[in-house]
């Protein structure tokens, strides 16, 4: 029986350097590897698992003193514990443990006839409503969580959290809508690109468009910076395009001279939206982009492409007086791969995550060579922070067809992820997969339903802590989570 280490060479040496193989061959007594069947895991996860392990332990087992400064001056103050994650290091937030007691359990609630097509993507934000109540004869401003999701059918839906009931139905595309943002300073206004190739910006007031974008294939993904100044969108024609602000998103503050408001009312909501966008920075990307995210203090928008080992970070115009001014649109990139100066390609990030503090981004993996399974990558958010901080293995060898998607628990203790197959795995930071629970599946639901989850994302609910240790990290002692995912089974559930 052939040696299963020399057997792994064996494979690595045949893609990636074939010329010395069969040298290698022949000292070996080996017989040619079958480039068709390759190991499970191949070489290059093995080592770059065994250097992930070793680092997480290193984190583990370091001693935290005065140099530890990584994340800025606030460190000397220690660790604050009021939800601010001020004071926290990398090496801290990576040895944040997950209450053994905490599990997903199952579906907690279902939430049926939303669509009956294939929803697509999920989020939860506390969106606007403005009604005149004609008992009062005044109009009447709410912020009521809703969940919002997208589907096959062209439709962006609008669900009240808490009775499930669809509040409202839009319709700003003529196909499916692929993502979707709110904005961060004043959630009446909603950006969602779609595969018609639009990007459209909508009034959630009105319900009625304000702006639409144009590319030439699928837009994939869109984004707002934190502070509202930028919004972006990635698309399969090969580019990314930033647009900056040219109208506020909040209304000047009131004068003595205008019309006093009702006291249930919001000027947020009472004025004229007045929010605009401008196309002013365009990046040609050699393939299909897969992710952006904006830098938490709108600095930077890092993306990631298929087919590259790198996260790039384009950084934005600031405004006059800032040091980074003179290099906006300035590009710098790091590696995925553990040396820099390896340029070799195993597999394409495809969905990126920042971790409750921002100071922490997980990348997701795709498009695997060699069998070897998707992860998710720990790395600092900046630039400079090249060090990866730790390697969590989902369980799932990944889908053609299916982008992965996944969320951060509110404490950062742990990451939930979607499958191909119906299930959502809980991962800790140590490596555990504390949780694989089936999900979705398809049932008595006629043609083209299968298993797949398309999207979750993790919200943070109100109740008590059950222990001093549900306290840890950073997050607000008060709060506990829920999952809520769609599929290809046409559901939306809730689950804990």
């Amino acid at each position: 029986m052939p040696d299963p280490l020399q057997s792994l060479v064996a494979h690595y040496l045949s893609t990636n350097y074939p010329s010395v193989l069969p040298s290698f061959l022949e000292a070996s007594h080996l017989p040619a590897p079958d480039p068709s069947n390759p190991p499970t895991p191949d070489l290059r996860t093995l080592v770059e698992d065994y250097l992930s392990s070793r680092l997480a332990e290193d984190l583990h087992n370091a001693s935290l003193g005065q140099g530890d400064t990584e994340m800025g001056a606030d460190t000397d103050m220690g660790p604050a514990n009021d939800g601010s994650w001020r004071g926290w290091t990398h090496k801290e937030m990576m040895k944040v443990t997950m209450d053994p007691r905490v599990k997903l359990e199952g579906v907690k609630r279902n939430i049926e006839g939303v669509s009956a097509m294939n929803l697509l993507t999920v989020g939860e934000a506390k969106l606007p409503k403005r009604v005149f109540d004609t008992s009062t004869a005044s109009y009447v401003a709410s912020y009521p969580s809703s969940i919002i999701t997208t589907s096959v059918d062209k439709t962006l839906k609008i669900i009240d959290y808490h009775t499930g009931e669809v509040d409202r139905i839009l319709e700003p595309h003529k196909a499916a809508v692929l993502s979707f943002a709110i904005h961060p300073l004043n959630p009446r206004y909603l950006l969602t690109g779609s595969m018609d190739g639009t990007t459209v910006l909508t009034d959630l007031i009105t319900n009625e468009p304000l702006q639409t974008f144009r590319s030439q294939k699928f837009v994939v993904r869109v984004a707002f910076s934190a502070d509202g100044r930028y919004m972006a969108t990635a698309s399969y024609d090969h580019h990314i395009v930033l647009y900056h602000a040219v109208g506020p998103a909040t209304p000047e503050p009131l004068s003595e001279d205008d019309i006093p408001l009702d006291e249930s009312d919001d000027p947020l909501l009472a004025s004229e939206p007045m929010l605009r966008y401008e196309e002013v920075h365009r990046v040609k990307v050699d393939s299909n982009p897969e992710s952006i995210i904006f830098h938490p203090q709108s600095t930077y928008l890092m993306y990631t492409v298929r087919s590259s080992h790198l996260l790039y970070y384009l950084r934005l115009h600031q405004p006059s007086g800032s040091p980074l001014g003179p290099r906006s649109w300035e590009t710098i990139t790091k590696s995925f791969n553990p040396h820099p100066m390896d340029n070799h390609v195993s597999f394409s990030v495809l969905n990126m995550a920042l971790h409750p503090s921002g100071k922490i981004i997980a990348c997701q993996t795709g498009d695997h060579r060699g069998n070897a399974g998707e992860r998710i990558l720990l790395y600092g958010v900046e630039p400079e922070e090249t060090e990866r901080l730790g390697v969590l293995w989902t369980g799932s060898e990944g889908d053609n067809f299916v982008l992965p998607r996944m969320a951060w628990l509110p404490d950062g203790s742990g990451i939930v992820t979607t499958t191909p197959n119906g299930y959502l795995n809980l991962l800790t930071l140590a490596g555990e997969t504390r949780s694989s629970v089936k999900i979705h599946g398809a049932s008595n639901l006629g043609q083209a339903s299968s298993d797949v989850v398309r999207d979750c994302v993790v919200v943070p609910v109100s109740g008590p802590a059950s222990s001093d240790e549900d306290m840890q990290g950073g997050a607000d002692v008060s709060t506990g989570w829920e999952v809520i995912s769609v599929g290809y089974d046409r559901q939306v559930r809730i689950s804990r």
